[in-house]
């Protein structure tokens, strides 16, 4: 899992907008996350002639009433980090006014740093606990002063992975060939933050072979402190990482050590090599003793550290054969572990990456003066850093949707338990400082993850998380969950992909349900999009469709907010063979926008044609469709509004290659169909066509969307074009 930033060239200039808007920005990063959804071959469609009229109905029922939601609040898109010195020209006053006309209203602040493996200084300004060398443990000042315009990431000094989910700057401490660097585990995840044993947090060290290997033997050059009680074992699957759930880890027949003393340690596993790809070492009981920052902080004390590992075979006469490639760069062998020390120095600030700062971004148009989602460091910073960052925004009386806890500890292969650990802490002290605002997470790269099984065969990563809140009784403490939603692999357009998302949504309140977090509990997902990645799909009608379908679901289950990910316009991007973004709007070799993409048309029919812009109420309604194929499946996917003011509005997505003719009623002790003067919006391939030609690729024509007056009565039929959005909007008889 990683992200990459990308610059990429567009230079194709186009008009778009409401009825037209123009040009555009964008350097990014993409949030590149392995996901393993199944792959699906392109479908291809037979001419049909077009079919007699379907049914869409539409139940005003007040009791039957889905949800309710505030455009301005519930239909929102997110920031990400940028290049060093990207601020300016990303957020450049002709970028932000393209994107205000997109209509979307709150913006998702999303945290960067932890995929990076890094400490988040939200605030360049702040006190090191050693505060001598300016390194250890960093706590941003709370206190308001200059304008906090960029803030950054530092690496973490005692990492243990190889690679990361973003920039992959940095390398694994274990396998660098340098005895004198070392890593560290968290010591926030040691009984004395947890308060529990430490068996119940065990940490571990994973080493991925890359193939399947003859293995009976590992060295372990242990440092302060070190692992008195631990385990080698293997994996039984094919895939530890990405297939967590086919496969378990068996130990080593030798591999239990009970009575380590640190040192140097070259342990036979087994009499006979057991072939195995991945190996653990699972740590349960520290020695306690100081690392080489000594004793002054306690913390260097707390946790699991080793400078260099090896895994192999060793001969009877003790010869040893390490598998492992031990180099200062990503070709070491790659190495992944349960967590990392939050210690820095204030030499290991990231230089390709930054945040825009927090009041940068609360003074910018951009926001519309609305609530912002907020995160807080926490996979690899301080509970005390959080809460000074909430401090300070509490003194600046920025206003706040949530505070998110962490991101995506799942790319960090994160157990629920430790998470819910760690946002226990994080949580409590917030609180206890602040008690009004809203904490939520916990903010997984996908809406579904299934984990390592526990002891009771359980693999349900957000089960195992609340139920974790729920035995510490701070259930209370989780005021709204949140996740990113990307639900595919694919690059290019794949019409039969859109079928699938009403599916995987459900997957996903179930498994909220099937934890016993309450009905009640808001529900946000803070970034998505069709893909991580980019190409052609998102680019291409394909991305539109899916995301109406996506957003109409989502809200028919009852979520709260949804955030398109991403805000700011980018330059193109190879993704294998397919050429594309994830994005509004592609942007030139300055970052300014220069063209709208299909996606841009679908956030504006959802946000100011399907809604009413502000924050007065929207209802949702159930509708349903009779147009269906042979196997049953919808080819029109129907989504319902009653809106401020009393009127009503429909958005009808088509997936077929045919268009439908369509009859609208609404139903409650009667039946009502829309009456007198109405509109009829649609997007469709007559007013958007992306064109592929590499880097230069670009959309033709690119809007406007086409907006018809209907003098509608009950007897009317409305055509759906194929592959299309409509938007239907009246008032009722």
């Amino acid at each position: 899992m990683g992200n990459t930033v990308f610059r990429l060239a567009g230079s194709v200039p186009v008009l778009f907008g409401l009825l037209t808007a123009s040009s555009v920005f964008g350097q990014a990063h993409y949030r590149h996350r392995n996901h393993h959804a199944k792959s699906h071959s392109n479908v291809v469609f037979q001419t049909r002639s077009t079919p007699a009229a379907g049914q869409i109905q539409v139940d005003i029922t007040p009791t039957h009433a889905l949800n309710k939601f505030a455009p301005n609040l519930a239909l929102g898109a997110s920031v990400d980090a940028l290049g060093i010195g990207g601020r300016t020209e990303n957020f450049s006053s002709f970028n932000v006014a393209k994107m205000l006309t997109a209509g979307n209203g709150s913006v998702s602040y999303r945290l960067y740093t932890d995929l990076n493996v890094e400490d988040w200084h939200w605030n360049p300004t702040g006190t090191w606990s050693d505060t001598i060398n300016k390194q250890g443990y960093f706590v941003g000042s709370a206190t308001p002063g200059a304008a906090i315009l960029d803030s950054y990431g530092y690496l973490a000094t005692h990492r243990g992975d190889t690679f990361d989910q973003g920039d992959n700057l940095d390398y694994s401490r274990l396998d660098d060939g340098d005895t004198s660097t070392y890593w560290k585990s968290n010591p926030y995840l040691t009984t004395k933050y947890t308060g529990e044993p430490d068996t119940l947090h065990p940490q571990w060290i994973l080493v991925d072979l890359g193939s399947r290997q003859d293995v009976n033997a590992i060295h372990i050059d242990w440092v302060n402190p070190y692992a008195v009680s631990y385990v080698v074992q293997y994996w039984t699957g094919d895939d530890a990482l990405y297939d967590p759930t086919n496969g378990k880890w068996a130990n080593f027949p030798n591999g239990a050590v009970s009575s380590g003393t640190g040192g140097t340690v070259t342990l036979k596993l087994s009499s006979s090599p057991v072939s195995a790809e991945f190996i653990r070492v699972l740590m349960q009981k520290s020695s306690g003793t100081f690392d080489t920052h000594g004793s002054v902080d306690p913390r260097n004390g707390f946790g699991y550290a080793v400078s260099e590992i090896g895994v192999g075979t060793v001969t009877s006469g003790g010869a040893f054969t390490d598998l492992v490639s031990h180099s200062a760069d990503q070709n070491q062998t790659p190495i992944y572990v349960s967590s990392n020390d939050p210690w820095t120095t204030s030499k290991d600030q990231n230089q390709a990456t930054e945040q825009v700062g927090l009041d940068f971004i609360y003074g910018n148009k951009l926001t519309r003066s609305l609530p912002m989602t907020i995160p807080v460091a926490m996979t690899y910073s301080t509970p005390d850093n959080a809460v000074a960052e909430v401090g300070y925004l509490s003194k600046k009386g920025y206003p706040i949707v949530g505070i998110e806890l962490g991101e995506e500890p799942d790319g960090q292969f994160m157990s629920p338990e430790d998470y819910g650990a760690l946002y226990v802490q994080w949580a409590t002290a917030i609180h206890s400082a602040y008690p009004n605002y809203k904490l939520g997470g916990p903010v997984l790269s996908s809406s579904v993850v299934q984990t390592w099984s526990d002891a009771l065969g359980n693999v349900d990563w957000m089960k195992r998380f609340a139920a974790y809140l729920i035995s510490h009784n701070a259930l209370s403490l989780l005021s709204f969950v949140s996740v990113e939603h990307y639900p595919f692999d694919a690059t290019s357009t794949d019409w039969s992909l859109l079928s699938q998302e009403p599916g995987q949504l459900q997957d996903f309140f179930t498994s909220i349900s099937n934890a016993l977090i309450p009905k009640t509990t808001p529900v946000y997902i803070t970034e998505y999009n069709f893909n991580s990645g980019g190409g052609e799909a998102p680019v291409d009608l394909t991305g539109a469709l899916w995301q109406t379908i996506f957003v109409g679901e989502f809200l028919n289950r009852g979520g709260q907010g949804a955030f398109f990910y991403q805000y700011l316009p980018v330059q193109l991007n190879e993704d294998g063979s397919d050429w594309g973004i994830l994005g509004m709007f592609t942007a030139d070799q300055n970052d300014q926008a220069i063209g709208a993409t299909a996606q841009y048309f679908s956030n504006l029919m959802m946000s100011q044609l399907w809604c009413l812009q502000g924050t007065s109420a929207h209802t949702v309604l159930p509708a349903t469709s009779s147009i269906k194929d042979g196997s049953g499946n919808p080819l029109v996917y129907p989504y319902a509004l009653a809106r401020p003011g009393g009127d009503y509005s429909l958005m009808l997505v088509n997936v077929d290659s045919v268009a439908h003719p369509v009859q609208v009623k609404f139903t409650d002790s009667a039946t009502h169909y829309f009456s007198g003067l109405g509109s009829r919006f649609w997007l469709t391939d007559s007013n958007y066509v992306w064109r592929p030609n590499g880097a230069n690729g670009a959309a033709t024509p690119a809007g406007p969307i086409q907006a018809i007056p209907v003098r509608n009565n009950k007897t009317t039929t409305y055509t759906l074009p194929p592959r299309s959005i409509t938007v239907l909007t009246g008032k009722i008889q």
